[in-house]
């Protein structure tokens, strides 16, 4: 070195802040396509002269569709490329939106190509993205995953807004096929950039990393089914998700039964993403300081007191409060699912563990979504949708608790062999 010659340290970039990026655009386009749904809710109502427990059921079918496929996306994703499996999933979004647009007169059509091609899309993207995510943190795993989960909140907002825009100047026909463009082109953007298996990557000098990504290690599926913790974690999760969708799915119609002009119907379900998004960012790295387990059950019952402020919120200053304060909390609820489970099962085939426990997440869907609007037919109210979502958050937060109870030590022993 020349007398007098600085020598500059650059700070490099731990590469698992590029998964997280990669992770959050996937989300977005993901869920910013699925939550759309919402604002479509009244056009395919009026297009195919069906009952809203029928519209309702396009999507909770979906939702169930992409959750199962999650099973074996996260399976197929710990033995191959998470790249090639998000790929994958991403021209099969594409292609649903694409054809569904071309559905016509024809129902039947729509579910089909709308609920399969579009389900098994964001199957194939979510649970191994996700996975992904949580391989490379440890320290930072709580934040890590509320930054990457904040972009489901991100699509949450911008995917109904956008869909109401632009069908205030095409048909909902070719707002679908925009959709499928901006989908195929961003998305396989991401999907390159999604690295799954870390010890496999070439990593920074030691000194420059913020972390070293950990060896994988942990239970295997059917060891974590055997379990009763993975069985309570899965009821909680299951109760702790009815409300969410009943909110997605019917907070449009149900806003506009109470009066409000279209815009503002569509504006809370954004409302709801915004909220979402903070709670994955904030609440989600504060798991990392209190405990991803506390945290988890103070939220859960807080959904409890949101689902019964709800129920008298009239107007639209109340409702986009609800809006605001529901998405915060279930944000910070679905940020923790994942490292809650990292923290409890361990990392070694969570892609698998993740798909199976979020199976629970696709028949809250049927039940929020669907049950919601069958309720509404069959009342004409909206009330007995809400008790519903109040009524499983009290259940989600008892199931937790049983989750949390210490392993028996056959168990215990067991997962640090398999590790």
């Amino acid at each position: 070195m020349q007398q007098g010659e600085r020598v500059v340290m650059r700070k490099q970039i731990f590469p698992g802040w590029y998964v997280v990026f990669a992770t959050h655009v996937l989300l977005t386009l993901i869920f910013g396509a699925a939550y759309s749904f919402g604002a479509f809710f009244s056009h395919i109502q009026t297009n195919f002269e069906v009952g809203r427990f029928s519209v309702a059921s396009v999507f909770s079918l979906t939702a169930f569709i992409y959750y199962t496929v999650g099973v074996f996306a996260g399976a197929l994703a710990d033995r191959i490329s998470t790249r090639r499996v998000v790929g994958a999933g991403i021209l099969s979004l594409a292609l649903g939106f694409f054809i569904s647009s071309q559905a016509g007169g024809s129902l039947w059509l729509f579910l089909l190509s709308f609920c399969v091609l579009v389900g098994l899309g964001v199957g194939l993207v979510y649970v191994p993205s996700v996975t992904a995510v949580q391989r490379w943190f440890v320290r930072n795993r709580s934040q890590a995953s509320g930054i990457a989960l904040a972009g489901t909140g991100v699509g949450t907002f911008i995917g109904p807004l956008a869909a109401g825009l632009l069908m205030e100047h095409f048909s909902w026909e070719t707002t679908l096929q925009i959709f499928a463009a901006v989908i195929f082109v961003v998305g396989l953007g991401g999907a390159w950039l999604v690295k799954g298996q870390p010890q496999a990557q070439t990593q920074a000098p030691l000194a420059c990393r913020q972390e070293t990504p950990p060896a994988a290690t942990g239970m295997g599926l059917a060891q974590a089914l055997c379990t009763g913790r993975f069985w309570w974690y899965f009821v909680a999760i299951f109760c702790g998700s009815v409300g969410l969708f009943v909110a997605v799915v019917h907070i449009n119609p149900y806003a506009r039964e109470a009066g409000l002009a279209v815009s503002e119907a569509n504006l809370l379900i954004g409302l709801i993403g915004v909220g979402n998004v903070a709670g994955r960012l904030f609440l989600g790295s504060l798991g990392d300081r209190i405990g991803s387990l506390r945290l988890l059950v103070a939220l859960t019952f807080v959904l409890v007191l949101l689902n019964l402020f709800w129920l008298g919120a009239d107007g639209f200053a109340a409702l986009a409060l609800f809006a605001l304060c529901f998405g915060l909390v279930n944000g910070g609820c679905i940020s923790l699912y994942p490292s809650l489970a990292a923290d409890w099962f361990g990392t070694a085939n969570l892609g698998a563990i993740l798909g199976a426990l979020y199976l629970s997440v696709g028949g809250a869907a049927l039940i929020g979504g669907s049950i919601a609007g069958l309720l509404f037919d069959l009342y004409q109210s909206y009330a007995a949708s809400i008790m519903l979502g109040a009524l499983c958050a009290v259940l989600s937060v008892l199931c937790i608790l049983m989750a949390a109870r210490p392993l028996p030590e056959v168990a215990v022993a067991a997962s640090v062999t398999e590790a």
